[in-house]
């Protein structure tokens, strides 16, 4: 049980420490939908090779396979294949590895695409299938809705709350209901996940 849950927090808990670790760059930890609703583009693409930019700069060439989510100058600067990122790590700059798939949320600045780590960079096989579906649908609907990771309760009608629990990261969709509030919406995946997680809880009670 206790490496069940240790399974559990791991990524909320690295996600914390990225708020807090590096001197030059710190995130708050986010979910997908708030990447998605704040970034100038939201891509599926496979990196074919990387070169030196100028400025400290390294640039990602990748074959874009989706386009989820673009704005007009976004449409643009994609055309090239081309996106931007500090060549450290300590000033947000992305690792990303050669032949892989990945969804990528960015940026435009001085008509270039730009990601960085506070943005959303995951591998695609990694995406959950909820996940998936929010980014090819659901989470453009959401985007009047706001969501806090680390919060427990929240007095707002516009916002969700993950309380802490990564199965609202990998399956939570935050929409409007009938009335007009913000809710998580069902979804088996996060039923089951949730479910889990208060057994594991409840399980290491003595």
């Amino acid at each position: 049980m206790v490496d069940s849950m240790l399974t559990r927090w791991l990524p909320l808990a690295l996600m914390a420490v990225s708020w807090r670790l590096t001197e030059a760059c710190t995130c708050a930890p986010d979910h997908p939908q708030t990447h998605f609703c704040s970034s100038d583009f939201v891509i599926v693409g496979r990196v074919q090779k990387t070169f030196r930019g100028a400025d400290f700069y390294d640039v990602y060439k990748v074959k874009i396979r989706n386009i989820f989510k673009a704005t007009s100058k976004a449409v643009v600067v994609l055309r090239s294949g081309r996106l931007f990122t500090a060549s450290q790590e300590s000033m947000c700059g992305v690792h990303l590895q050669p032949r892989e798939t990945y969804v990528i949320t960015g940026n435009v600045r001085h008509l270039q695409a730009h990601i960085n780590l506070c943005g959303y960079t995951r591998k695609w096989r990694d995406v959950t299938p909820r996940q998936r579906k929010g980014f090819r649908l659901l989470y453009k609907r959401g985007c009047t809705c706001k969501v806090h990771m680390m919060r427990r309760r929240t007095k707002s009608p516009n916002a969700c709350v993950a309380n802490y629990d990564d199965c609202y990261e990998r399956h939570g969709i935050c929409l409007h209901d009938r009335d007009g509030r913000c809710r998580w919406t069902r979804a088996p995946a996060l039923t089951r996940c949730t479910q889990a997680h208060y057994f594991n809880t409840t399980m290491m009670i003595p």
